[in-house]
């Protein structure tokens, strides 16, 4: 419960805490794609996996969506959020 308090405002001046990442539940099934809302794209190699895709919010929660769930739904959806967000760690 205190980690969903923290991941839902993670991201602050398009900035993520890469142990938040690791944290942010993989969003693969969803039954409205049109109620999801996206903050920004992720093209980071973290430590332990390679995040490439999308935070999105559904419903005040935080997801990623990686990148072949958003090519997927591409011809359904449009992703319209172009901006990037960089992820940083604590030694940064």
């Amino acid at each position: 419960m205190e980690w969903e308090k923290l991941l839902r405002n993670s991201v602050q001046d398009g900035k993520i805490k890469e142990l938040y990442l690791r944290k942010i539940p993989v969003l693969k099934n969803c039954e409205n794609w049109k109620n999801v809302e996206p903050l920004g794209y992720v093209d980071h190699k973290g430590k332990y996996a390679i995040y490439k895709g999308m935070l999105v919010k559904l419903k005040d929660n935080l997801f990623f969506v990686n990148e072949k769930t958003i090519e997927a739904l591409s011809q359904y959806i449009n992703w319209k959020k172009t901006n990037k967000i960089t992820v940083y760690t604590d030694e940064q």
